[in-house]
């Protein structure tokens, strides 16, 4: 275990050290008052040789200008991603991969504005009931009802 530093002082000691922290504490303490009493002073002798008029045409600090983000439209399509995917799904008894299923959803007119549009179509179809992956031949298909 190991010794703490001042273990061998006795409590009359140690008392002694508390009080004389305290008073160096209190002491500091009114030294900080004082130094803000003068700092206040200097300031308000600074304003009345300044005027306001200096005051005045003192810049104001820069601002940041934020960058606003522009919300993009939503493009708006008669069905859904989902019953796009099925639709086509359920037309091609092989299936097929994600590739050539992503190309089949936007030749059919769906409109999108997704930087990943194949990251999407491969949520629906990883979060769709109806729908699974053929690990032999890689491809997506619909479950037999």
């Amino acid at each position: 275990m190991a010794r703490r530093k001042g273990s061998d002082l006795s409590v009359n000691q140690l008392e002694r050290l508390l009080s004389d922290k305290k008073g160096e504490l209190a002491t500091l303490g009114k030294k900080k008052a004082n130094l803000q009493a003068e700092l206040a002073s200097v300031d308000r002798q600074l304003d009345s040789l300044q005027g306001a008029s200096a005051l005045a045409a003192a810049p104001a600090p820069a601002r940041r200008k934020r960058k606003r983000r522009r919300r993009r439209k939503m493009a708006r399509n008669t069905q859904s991603l989902g019953a796009v995917v099925t639709g086509i799904l359920g037309k091609t008894s092989k299936g097929l991969n994600l590739k050539d299923l992503v190309a089949a959803v936007l030749d059919s007119g769906y409109k999108t504005k997704a930087k990943n549009f194949s990251n999407v179509v491969y949520q629906c179809v990883y979060n769709a009931k109806t729908i699974y992956r053929d690990d032999k031949s890689g491809t997506h298909r619909l479950k037999a009802k």
